[in-house]
């Protein structure tokens, strides 16, 4: 009994496809979602400003592909027009290769950038001015110090003190994907699980010889060798019938379930995910019963998830309500699930922490909203009978909340792959 038929290895796009599908993305994402963003939260300009070697998140998102730092310093500048909805993107920079993106806005004999972006302040006289600054969110701090006492004194005061954080407009750039996004996150997600799949055979895992280090290593190298990158440091870890603790490393045994953390960063968006394979013991042709019925409940608590996640609910009502609602089904349940896109832990609502099973401040706050999306991630525990012990389920996809509905990319797991004995 195994999860899927096999498939076919990985396909992954030469890299001229990949960055002109990013490029395509980048320009319908400056084109359409930026203008809606700056005028959902009040922002007449926002500035990002950037340095070789020490990147503002935000202002890697704005590169196009041949476009690889900041070289020495880069200011991009997105003002609204005056009586009218239209965003005019400026880039302080001669550099032509941030066209048709941007607007280059070169210094003039004798300025510098910030010359450049008081007078396009001049010019404008914007209301409100986004800098990148947050006191709650990483990716959203992003102007140094010393950028900020620059600014300080290289811009008018009237400029200066409409300065006010980009901080929610910044997230929602950051979690929004554009339906093409979302459409190429489906083969994010199938690439994910082919490796996944890859892994979790006797090919790679031989029981009593192959270690989780081994398998973790041969996961590193087959990424790399695809091209293409992990999003974290993939971890493998063995639930045993016998052993003390709910996770171990070490050498895979047969009668083990093995957990796999894994996920890739492709196109420049993340996947995360956790899997489960059983090795058979000698004369096992299938998964104990228990262990089944352990994999069947942690189905039902992945749907009461999707029934419960609507947008506007926080990251904290989601938590609260889904956790409520599996206690009343008779569910033990962790939840600790959180937005993906750019980066793995991305920007957006936190559902939960591991080590924080309560609302969360500041991050659980924020509203579930259109077009995002999450690594559901969460354990369920249950006795098993032929263990006779309690053991959690640890399982993890990559969804996205459309049209008001959680939704998969790819069919998730029902059953457990299976590792043989006798290979």
């Amino acid at each position: 009994m195994t999860l899927h038929t096999k498939k076919q290895p990985p396909i992954i796009r030469k890299l001229t496809d990949q960055e002109r599908t990013m490029d395509e993305w980048l320009l319908q994402r400056l084109d359409q979602l930026l203008p809606s963003l700056m005028k959902k939260h009040n922002i007449d300009m926002w500035v990002t400003i950037g340095k070789e070697y020490h990147e503002d998140p935000i202002g890697v998102t704005f590169f196009p592909s041949s476009i690889d730092s900041s070289r020495r310093l880069t200011i991009f500048a997105f003002v609204k027009e005056k009586n009218s909805e239209t965003i005019t993107r400026y880039v302080v920079s001669s550099n032509k290769k941030f066209e048709p993106f941007y607007t280059c806005y070169p210094p003039k004999n004798g300025e510098d950038s910030f010359d450049v972006l008081n007078r396009i302040m001049d010019d404008y006289s914007p209301r409100a001015i986004a800098v990148n600054t947050s006191k709650h969110y990483a990716f959203c701090d992003g102007l140094t110090q010393s950028f900020h006492e620059i600014l300080k004194h290289s811009i008018r005061e009237t400029h200066f003190s409409k300065l006010v954080s980009s901080e929610n407009l910044a997230i929602d750039w950051l979690q929004t994907r554009t339906e093409s996004e979302l459409d190429a996150y489906k083969e994010l997600v199938s690439i994910t699980k082919t490796i996944v799949e890859e892994t979790f055979t006797n090919q790679v895992i031989k029981p009593n010889v192959s270690s989780t280090y081994d398998v973790v290593a041969w996961i590193r190298q087959r990424v790399v060798d695809l091209g293409i990158k992990t999003s974290f440091y993939p971890t493998l870890d063995i639930q045993r019938k016998d052993a003390d603790a709910d996770r171990m490393e070490g050498t895979i045994l047969p009668g083990d379930i093995l957990h796999l953390d894994f996920g890739i960063e492709y196109l420049g968006l993340c996947t995360d995910t956790q899997q489960l394979a059983y090795v058979l013991k000698t004369g096992e042709t299938e998964v104990p019963a228990g262990l089944r019925s352990a994999l069947h409940t942690a189905a039902i608590f992945e749907d009461i998830f999707f029934e419960t996640s609507k947008k506007g609910m926080s990251g904290n009502d989601v938590f609260s309500k889904v956790i409520e609602n599996a206690t009343n089904k008779g569910i033990t349940a962790m939840l600790y699930s959180h937005p993906i896109g750019y980066h793995c832990h991305g920007a957006g609502p936190i559902i939960g922490l591991y080590d924080k099973q309560e609302p969360i401040s500041f991050r659980g706050e924020l509203p579930l909203e259109e077009h995002t999306c999450y690594a559901l991630e969460f354990n369920i525990r249950k006795f098993i009978p032929e263990w006779n012990k309690d053991i959690p389920i640890y399982l993890e996809e990559t969804v996205s909340l459309k049209d008001n509905e959680m939704c998969y990319f790819t069919e998730r797991q029902t059953e457990f792959y299976l590792i043989h004995s006798d290979c």
